[in-house]
């Protein structure tokens, strides 16, 4: 149940060596519209998670654009929005690591 090795590849080259903690790799697209449940949509297209970027926390997301484009669908903003929520209790910033076809209307 992973997602493509690029948008990985992005975070870990962003943060320090093994320090990205990822959160809601579990997700899917809940939606069942447009045969969505045919398909296998691993994290709904985006990694989100924390790691460390010269010993400072910071919060990142990386989309992916192998799964439905990288388009955000209900459980892709939810992922988003929970981490921005995270970063702001932890006063840390959110690094956004863009790479989608744009909204998946539901």
């Amino acid at each position: 149940m992973s997602t493509s090795s690029a948008a990985r590849e992005r975070i870990n080259a962003l943060l320090d060596e093994n320090s990205f903690v990822e959160i809601g790799a579990l997700v899917s697209a809940r939606a069942t519209d447009f045969n969505l449940k045919q398909i296998d949509t691993p994290s709904d297209g985006c990694i989100t998670g924390y790691g460390v970027i010269n010993d400072s926390l910071v919060y990142v997301y990386a989309q992916d654009a192998s799964v439905l484009n990288g388009s955000i669908g209900e459980m892709h903003a939810k992922k988003i929005c929970n981490l921005y929520d995270m970063a702001m209790k932890m006063g840390a910033p959110v690094i956004g690591l863009i790479d989608s076809f744009g909204l998946r209307l539901q």
